[in-house]
């Protein structure tokens, strides 16, 4: 049983809204928690974050982090990740929300950006000067007096049994201490600050469902921006209770048109209507300006003449030494193929990997650039393949433990565009022999996937939400 299953069952077999405190319905929040426990649990090696006593003295630096910043006023609120920054002239970018930003205009929008691996870029390293770290929040619900207030959960007993049934040891009351403490916060910050918007990238995360459910409850709109692949496989976006909306976005604006079809009549986390396609900043960027370097452009050139075909590989964390391990065996099969692997994290070590030849990781490159140069683009699942064909990079997908498949056998459809390799000899054999189409033509059999022309979609859909 895999995830959406996972929550479908519960959804169906328990009486999730009942379980409420003070007449809040906590499982719309509660239900993240779940699914990524289950996964962890049941279905592959998820990575573990561990953070050292150090580690969080070092993020308590983070509260002082653009702490100017609030004294001004705002009329919208961007919560974003510092995984979504890329360098572009000298400056990181947010790929998802630079130009909404712009937009909207960037003394009115303050960024509260959450830094995934414990630190933020260098102020003077951003394009974004308005500016907080989500730790300002985090830090101040470990505040005892704020965190440990005394509440009752009607009908707990539900919470209970699911983690009984499904072998779960989720800790509830302090999730819904945190989602309390959140919603205080951001209620005392929206009435100080009063913005008109919030905009928001991954819904899901719990302090961004507390500030979604206050700004709701206050009568300001909010808008979530896509991040990542969204299909019938992603349990945040299969809801199979009428739970309360206050804690999902009003609209969403997605990268394209397939998102719709995701959404289906039971589903009751947003209305069709409000999901519109607006593209992306940086796939506009990768497509239509940026340049390789003289460096980058010889470096390939050569690659080229030793190879007969490059294959970029958007490593993730979930069953990264298999894909490593199958990679190897796939390397050994034909020394024709260069495959460029970019892990998640480019700080990790990768020596005892013990990588043969013509498998190299190039640090001074992300992942759009290495894509862009290559034939193929690999992966298990990442988001980088709805991306790659995009820059006009068909897929391989690389189905370790049916995982590629489960997430997109019955989404990316067309064969011209992504093709399955379940083994490590069917992966060199498509790499040798399929003749794929031009760039334009892989760009235009996936535009469903990515809307071109990113800036005048989100003037169009910014229109639409501002009118009603």
């Amino acid at each position: 049983m895999d995830a959406v299953d996972f929550i479908k069952e519960i959804e169906t077999k328990y009486d999730v809204k009942s379980i409420k405190v003070k007449d809040i319905e906590v499982w719309p929040f509660l239900r993240t928690s779940y699914f990524f426990a289950y996964n962890n649990k049941y279905n592959f090696n998820a990575r573990e974050i561990k953070s050292s006593l150090w580690t969080k003295i070092e993020r308590g630096k983070n509260i002082l982090y653009g702490f100017w910043s609030l004294f001004k006023r705002y009329d919208y609120i961007v919560f974003s990740d510092v995984v979504e920054r890329r360098l572009i002239n000298g400056r990181y970018i947010n790929k998802l929300a630079e130009f909404l930003i712009s937009e909207l205009g960037r003394k009115r929008v303050l960024l509260v950006e959450n830094p995934a691996g414990g630190s933020h870029f260098k102020y003077s390293r951003l394009s974004t000067k308005n500016i907080i770290s989500l730790d300002f929040f985090l830090a101040l619900c470990y505040f005892p007096p704020l965190l440990k207030k005394k509440f009752s959960t009607d009908n707990v007993l539900v919470l209970k049994q699911i983690n009984t049934n499904y072998h779960l040891n989720i800790n509830y009351h302090t999730l819904i201490s945190k989602f309390i403490c959140f919603r205080s916060l951001f209620r005392l910050f929206f009435r100080v600050y009063k913005p008109n918007k919030i905009f928001i990238s991954e819904y899901y995360n719990i302090v961004h469902q507390a500030a979604i459910y206050t700004a709701k409850k206050s009568d300001i709109k909010t808008v979530e921006l896509q991040h990542g692949v969204i299909n019938d496989k992603h349990p945040a976006y299969n809801v199979f209770a009428d739970l309360d909306k206050s804690f999902f976005p009003d609209y969403l604006f997605t990268f394209g048109d397939y998102v719709k079809r995701i959404f289906r009549k039971e589903n009751y986390f947003i209305k069709k209507e409000n999901v519109l396609p607006i593209g992306n900043m940086y796939i506009d960027y990768t497509n239509n300006k940026y340049k390789a370097s003289e460096k980058v452009t010889q470096m390939f050139s050569d690659f080229r003449k030793e190879y007969k075909k490059i294959v970029a590989i958007s490593s993730q964390w979930a069953l990264e030494n298999k894909l490593i391990d199958f990679l190897k065996k796939s390397a050994s099969l034909s020394k024709n193929i260069l495959y460029i692997f970019v892990p998640r994290d480019v700080n990790k070590d990768y020596s005892l990997a013990n990588f043969p030849e013509n498998i190299v990781i190039l640090k001074d490159l992300n992942v759009y650039q290495i894509i862009r140069e290559a034939d193929f683009h690999s992966t298990l699942c990442s988001t980088c393949a709805l991306e790659a064909p995009a820059l006009g990079v068909p897929n391989i997908l690389i189905n370790i433990d049916g995982f590629a498949k489960k997430h997109y056998l019955n989404l990316l459809t067309n064969r011209d565009v992504t093709r399955f390799a379940d083994t490590e000899e069917e992966l060199v054999d498509i790499i040798l022999n399929w003749h794929t189409k031009t760039k334009r033509e892989i760009m235009s059999l996936h535009r469903n996937f990515y809307k071109q022309n990113h800036k005048e979609n989100l003037r169009q859909s910014l229109k639409i939400i501002n009118n009603v």
